[in-house]
């Protein structure tokens, strides 16, 4: 088998998944597991020669996380659905999967990025403390943690590392009681922004996506997650801020970089965030109209929560622009070593068949 093999899980409701997997892997055998282990032997038959797109439903009813093995001709695959559904959270996903280094691929199960965990639900607690989370890296800052505090999920313990983003949005909203944000937020835009910003070409997004490239404070929070993540005992772990967007996008940015991920894989996995916020921006733009109907204002509004590509490739072109790449930004400016990329592809990569 020549090809690379793709997979993917989508959740259609609570319980129906649909598997799609690499026609020449078609009348393989597949089975469910809770195990993220290829060798688990607490697996479950789905089918001794399963055609993609199969229909699935969940046995566990999205209670509990799942995983799949498919095995053809003596090799076996790992995969597993990317967004999880987590109750109430709308952006909690695993960056398991990608190809990266020498051909190696990235483990699932090992490493989540998310929205913030405040105000979880019962359900939610228990589904994310299935996955046996050691380590919470929290990029938000005081006045974000102190106003939404997580809710425990089991971790062992949780890094501070405050990467900073001023934006209106977080300056606005977080000064104001949570009945109050919305008015706050858009009387802080017509009050302080500069007028020439107000639009829907997202400058000041994109600024923010750079900044988190030359501050100081941003590349001190970004070089203290990357050695979290060294230490091979803090997994699995959780990285995230408020909406696990900006701060998020970019630390994932990091870390699929140092895993020998193609930049093209690792601006998709920053865009799939656009559709798991896809509602939730349909109902804060909703609001926001509710109190003013200046066009300016309410494109400004939809730059804050939108995800774009371009914002993502600010931080790419601002890297390159300062070391010529990616990982020699990391090297160079955050004082990461090649052996230090070597041992984060030790942590998190696992070699599957081609």
């Amino acid at each position: 088998m020549n090809e690379t093999v793709q997979f993917s899980v989508t959740r259609s409701s609570r319980t129906q998944l649909e598997i799609i997997f690499s026609p020449a892997l078609n009348n393989a055998a597949l089975y469910w597991t809770r195990d993220n282990d290829i060798n688990s032997a607490d697996r479950q038959l789905i089918s001794e020669h399963a055609t993609s797109p199969l229909q699935f439903t969940d046995p566990l009813e999205g209670r509990q996380r799942i995983y799949f093995i498919i095995e053809r001709h003596g090799k076996a695959w790992l995969f597993a659905e990317r967004t999880l559904p987590v109750p109430g959270i709308n952006n909690f996903r695993d960056l398991g999967g990608y190809r990266g280094a020498e051909g190696k691929t990235v483990q699932w199960g090992i490493l989540y990025r998310s929205n913030h965990l405040y105000n979880l639900t019962p359900e939610a607690r228990v589904y994310i403390e299935g996955l046996h989370i050691q380590t919470i890296i929290d990029y938000r800052s005081a006045n974000e943690i102190a106003k939404s505090p997580n809710c425990p999920v089991g971790e062992r313990q949780t890094f501070h590392l405050d990467a900073t983003a001023q934006t209106a949005e977080l300056a606005a909203q977080f000064a104001a009681e949570p009945s109050n944000e919305d008015r706050a937020l858009i009387e802080s835009v017509m009050r302080d922004i500069a007028p020439e910003l107000i639009n829907g070409q997202g400058a000041q997004v994109i600024e923010q996506y750079r900044h988190f490239v030359t501050s100081a404070k941003s590349k001190s929070a970004f070089k203290a997650m990357i050695q979290v993540l060294l230490d091979a005992g803090n997994v699995p772990n959780i990285q995230h801020c408020r909406g696990g967007k900006d701060r998020t996008g970019y630390g994932a940015l990091l870390i699929l970089a140092m895993l020998g991920v193609a930049e093209q894989d690792i601006i998709d996995d920053y865009m799939l965030t656009g559709a798991n916020r896809l509602t939730r921006n349909q109902v804060k733009m909703a609001a926001y109209q509710q109190i003013t109907d200046n066009q300016d204002v309410l494109d400004y509004l939809h730059t804050l929560i939108d995800t774009r590509e371009s914002f993502i490739i600010a931080a790419i072109d601002a890297m390159k622009q300062i070391s010529g790449s990616v990982a020699d930004y990391i090297k160079n400016e955050l004082g990461f070593t090649d052996n230090d990329f070597r041992k984060m592809q030790e942590n998190f990569l696992i070699t599957t068949p081609s």
